[in-house]
């Protein structure tokens, strides 16, 4: 598993090797870019003059492998994965104060290339600290063919809900083509040219990657084996903590996996269950919305034949997200929420490797970076082997273990079983 954002090395990031140099950007397009003739009221962010900063004098560059080549003016994205993803910050992995241009201004953007990627404004933590879990606490997305015309797109900053008093970048991601992306301008503008059309804003639900209730920690179980369905639940009960299981469609309708049993017990016991798509595969890369409406529908649809219940929680497979994901959600789940986590066991990594111990490792860590919500899969006897001690080592923090749900505040979740610390 991967998470969502590498942001622990957002500000050294290492370029990927470049494919052999495309040709200049034409002419005609150069000469529109380069205009010095700026409003006073535009906050120039980026024209990739330079190969690591950009013209805030902030880091810029490509995180989870994204192939990129640079020249003086413009960078050209080669993705091949949703994940792929290229940021521009607004601050020194601070918090930037967007207020001043709102509620009248526009992101623009000048491209050429594909159309079919995401664009996001990332929100950074409480602390305005790139140290501290999560950074960034949440970000908002659109979808960039919904706002192109030509060469440009105008997004109204009102348009991504999120605190713009902490904002701390611009991103590019979930991209569903193999199409190069040619980025040339960045800015933000006061107004838009006569007759461009500005779509209206689509609901996309909210992205969660950290618990607000004080005090509280939840634990986001996703994939498990079968046979360590029972130990888990014996741990659980032992600890005497509730968490929340996020299941895929087709495992639940697989009676060899006994997982309609398992987590008909697990609702009894009071543990929340929550969407995991219906085959776990990467939504956002997927081709069309079709294909991404099958994922939502099939599990909600299983959720309500096998389970009987319904739920407003999703968690992406891999944590890979983009803006159609979470606008088909939308279409389906009234008030998605969408959460990804603070605090990665790295099970993916460790758990079947020479060292599994690095799993306890991470997540100490990232506890004591300050996440309190976490991922973590019941795949391999290591990890089932240490659920127990990671537990008790949060309780040792003085945190109180519960839902998602309720770590949330959700006001739709039900009374805490077991006392809170």
């Amino acid at each position: 598993m991967l998470l969502l954002l590498t942001w622990h090395i957002l500000i050294t990031s290492v370029q990927a090797t470049p494919p052999p140099p495309p040709p200049p950007p034409s002419p005609n397009l150069t000469d529109i870019l380069h205009n010095p003739e700026a409003s006073p009221n535009t906050l120039l962010i980026d024209t990739f003059l330079h190969q690591d900063v950009n013209d805030l004098g902030h880091w810029h560059g490509p995180l989870e492998g994204l192939t990129v080549h640079h020249s003086p003016g413009f960078v050209r994205f080669f993705p091949s994965d949703p994940d792929h993803n290229y940021h521009t910050q607004l601050s020194a992995s601070s918090c930037f104060d967007l207020r001043p241009y709102q509620p009248t201004h526009f992101l623009h953007i000048v491209f050429s290339g594909t159309t079919k990627f995401s664009i996001f404004l990332n929100q950074n933590n409480p602390a305005c600290n790139f140290t501290r879990n999560p950074f960034p606490q949440t970000s908002d997305v659109v979808e960039a063919a919904r706002y192109a015309r030509g060469n440009d797109i105008y997004i109204p900053l009102a348009h991504f809900q999120i605190d713009q008093t902490r904002a701390v970048s611009v991103s590019f991601g979930g991209f569903y083509s193999l199409e190069p992306l040619t980025l040339y301008r960045i800015e933000i503008v006061p107004s838009i040219p006569v007759g461009f059309p500005v779509p209206h804003r689509m609901n996309n639900g909210r992205l969660v990657l950290t618990c607000s209730r004080p005090g509280s920690f939840a634990f986001g179980i996703d994939d498990g084996q079968p046979r360590f369905a029972q130990e888990v639940m014996k741990i659980l009960e032992e600890e005497r903590v509730l968490v929340t299981f996020f299941v895929v469609g087709l495992g639940l309708r697989d009676r060899d996996t006994n997982f309609s049993n398992v987590y008909r017990e697990m609702i009894k016991r009071g543990h929340q269950i929550a969407l995991h798509s219906d085959t776990h595969r990467k939504m956002e890369g997927l081709a069309s919305t079709a294909d991404i409406d099958r994922e939502i529908v099939e599990n909600i649809k299983s959720f309500r034949q096998i389970l009987g219940i319904e739920t407003h929680y999703f968690r992406p497979p891999f944590g890979t997200l983009g803006a159609r994901t979470r606008q088909r959600l939308a279409n389906f789940i009234t008030d998605p929420q969408v959460i990804t986590w603070s605090v990665d066991i790295e099970d993916w990594l460790w758990a079947d490797s020479k060292t599994p111990e690095k799993q306890r490792e991470a997540f100490f860590r990232d506890v004591m970076h300050g996440g309190n919500l976490a991922v973590m899969h019941f795949l391999s006897p290591t990890t089932v082997g240490y659920f127990r001690e990671v537990i008790q080592f949060v309780k040792g923090q003085n945190k109180s273990i519960m839902r998602i749900d309720q770590c949330l505040g959700d006001p739709r979740s039900p009374p805490l079983k077991y006392p809170v610390h």
